[in-house]
């Protein structure tokens, strides 16, 4: 689960509450549900700012004409609990700079935690922000980060160009993260996102795979992108919901050894996907 910061600026004890539920339809054999919950609190001093997030997704399978893996009940549900703590701090003139720690519990919770369900996800990158008369305030960053995007962690490059254009549309590339925005109005706004995600779960107990010995934290592993149209209605100065509906691409689906070995194929394929959330603004 890769977060994106959005480069906007935070007020001082600015607190976020946001829930949302997914259902991706059917994706080879199995139908998977998530619900998100996340919460963010900015703290601004000077030109430097803090921003404490948690963020919680359970992820739910339903199996269906599966063999050769048992048990599955085993599999049925998984868990991510993510603390981040980013910080961000003024490099002189329009350059800062950003730091961000991600101690992560991702795991199936069938048995006791361990040190095989952390993951230690981190991400720093440098950022200059400039404006114009004509296009607006824009901003352009490159960094590193240290995440599950394509299964088990690796190091990747973070790159990041913003600008708002016209007033009413913010155009965002780079990666893992691509999107344009529409500002309709003070209450509605369409976005188009596309970007790259990625789950690498600690399977907490031991499993049974057909030809093979009793295996031992073996981890369940999933990652691709997803291309997704948004709209999001802002119902009071604090409540703003949202509706997304889109297509999940998945590159790989499967479950690994220690040594990142495949043991078991659930499939590639794509899936049809739903969501509504709700975001609180506390002020």
């Amino acid at each position: 689960m890769f977060i994106v910061l959005s480069s906007k600026k935070v007020s001082s004890q600015r607190e976020i509450a946001i829930m949302d539920y997914s259902v991706w339809t059917e994706m080879e054999n199995t139908t998977i549900s998530n619900l998100t919950l996340g919460f963010r609190q900015g703290i601004l001093k000077n030109s430097e700012k803090l921003v404490v997030s948690l963020d919680y997704l359970k992820r739910d399978f339903d199996f269906f004409d599966r063999e050769g893996l048992f048990p599955l009940n085993e599999l049925e549900q998984s868990h991510q609990l993510q603390l981040d703590l980013a910080y961000r701090y003024d490099l002189g003139g329009s350059l800062s700079g950003i730091l961000s720690f991600r101690p992560t519990i991702a795991s199936t919770w069938t048995n006791s935690l361990s040190n095989e369900d952390f993951l230690w996800n981190f991400y720093a990158a440098i950022s200059k922000t400039w404006s114009d008369g004509h296009s607006g305030r824009q901003q352009l960053g490159i960094g590193v980060l240290y995440d599950t995007l394509f299964g088990s962690p690796s190091v990747l490059p973070w790159v990041h160009y913003e600008a708002r254009v016209f007033r009413r549309i913010l155009l965002s590339l780079g990666f893992p993260y691509n999107s344009i925005g529409l500002q309709v109005n003070k209450r509605n706004q369409l976005i188009l996102e596309h970007e790259f995600s990625g789950t690498y779960t600690n399977i907490s107990s031991a499993l049974q795979i057909e030809g093979l010995v009793d295996q031992l934290n073996t981890k369940l592993v999933q990652f691709g992108s997803q291309l997704a149209l948004g709209y999001h209605f802002r119902l009071q100065p604090n409540f703003t919901t949202s509706t997304r509906v889109g297509y999940q691409f998945v590159d790989a689906f499967e479950i690994q050894d220690g040594a990142d070995d495949q043991l078991y194929d659930f499939g590639q394929g794509s899936s049809l996907f739903f969501s509504m959330g709700i975001m609180y603004n506390f002020k």
